[in-house]
Order: C-alpha cells, then structure tokens, then sequence
C-alpha cells in the first residue's frame, strides 16, 4: 500500500512538473513551414521582398522582431546550400516567441532539400532582446551587400555568412568594412582602437572549402560593421 501511495505522489509530481513546463516553454508543433529563400533567390537581388514575404506568412511584428544567430552558406554559384536563424519576436501579455528557422539545399551531412521552422513561447523578454538588430534591418543590409557581389569569391568552394545579431565589440581575424546606409568602405585603420566603430551589429563573411565549417583568418574573413 505505501509503495503505491509513493508511486502515484511521484506520477502526479512528473505531471505537475509537466505542466510548468508546458505554461513556461510552449512548443508550436504546427508552426507553418515556409520557405524564405530559393537555392538560387539571392540571384534575384530581392532580398528584403522575400524576407517581408516570410514575415507576413510568420505573422512577426515589423520593427520588433529581431534576429538572432544569422548562418548562411553559398557555393561558388551564389546558390544557398543551407541557412539557419532564429527570430524573437514580442508575442502576448509580455511573453515572446522564438522562431527557429534551418534549410537544406545541398548538406555534406544532412542530405538535400529540407526544411524546418519551429517555434516556441517564453514568458518574460530574453535577456539579450534588447542588444539585437531588427530582422528587417538586418536582411535589408544583407541585400545592399549581395547586390554589390560582397558575398561572391572564385578562391573557395563555400562562402559562409555569419552574425550573432547582438550589437557588440567585434574582435575578428581579417579586414573590416563598415556599412552605413548604402555606402560600403574598408577601414584603413584598425576598428578595435576606433570607438566610433564600437557596439554595433555585423557580419562576418568567411572563405572555406567545405560547406559544413570554417575557420576565421586574416585570409579567409572579412568583417562588416553595420551602422
């Protein structure tokens, strides 16, 4: 009798515990999966268009969602091998939605041709909401850059993409530019010893033979400081 009392305290704590989680951390099963990018969309130029797209097909707020662990990889061709992001975005009654977003189109260890898209709700604002770029804003740069051929090199295989979103002190291997408005320039001098160039978003865009990883040098990154 007491090990069956025992039993049926510890089943209904497992459910109560259950159910914590499930008010804390709601996972979105059903979330729509919606393509952001063709394998070949940054051909197009329309960068921000097909980002507006998604966004409106996510429902995420326009100048609240941000952007968080930007990777995107391109093979010589400039076609998307695979791309991963996450979204925060201000959902209801002061809690916010996480949207995870991968694609495939050519993985040396995932295959070919798949996506996924999930979210998930947290209570209270992330603690790092606050130091992220807007996603509009972020992929509105990431066209002016593909529109000037920044991402495009004949000396590697793969070119990686990568920003955290967070708007930081950057300390990278390779050369720095800055891209204000529309305008693109390398700086001649080193940006570390330059507070002007201090605590704002970037992207760094990485040289590799590979297109499951990289490695930062002076030879094979160069830095973007969006201001």
């Amino acid at each position: 009798m007491a090990k069956n009392k025992v039993a049926e305290t510890i089943c209904w704590l497992a459910i109560l515990a259950l159910l914590i989680l499930s008010i804390v951390n709601v996972v979105y099963k059903g979330t729509k999966q919606t393509l952001l990018f063709t394998r070949d969309e940054l051909k197009s130029g329309e960068v921000s268009k097909s980002w507006e797209s998604f966004r409106k097909e996510q429902q995420l707020s326009q100048h609240k969602a941000k952007i968080e662990d930007f990777r995107l990889t391109l093979d010589r061709d400039q076609n998307i091998s695979s791309m991963r992001f996450t979204v925060i975005n201000p959902s209801d009654h002061n809690s916010y939605t996480m949207l995870h977003y991968s694609s495939c189109f050519s993985c040396e260890d995932q295959g070919e041709d798949w996506l996924t898209v999930t979210s998930d709700k947290v209570d209270g604002k992330p603690a790092q909401y606050d130091r992220l770029m807007t996603a509009d804003e972020f992929f509105s740069k990431v066209e002016i850059l593909n529109n000037q051929h920044f991402f495009t090199t004949s000396r590697y295989a793969y070119t990686h993409l990568h920003s955290s979103g967070e708007y930081e002190n950057t300390s990278y291997d390779g050369p720095y530019f800055v891209l204000e408005g529309t305008e693109l320039k390398q700086l001649q001098i080193s940006h570390s010893s330059n507070k002007d160039y201090h605590d704002y978003g970037s992207i760094q865009v990485i040289g590799s033979n590979s297109s499951g990883g990289y490695q930062t040098s002076e030879g094979t990154t160069k830095n973007v400081i969006i201001r």
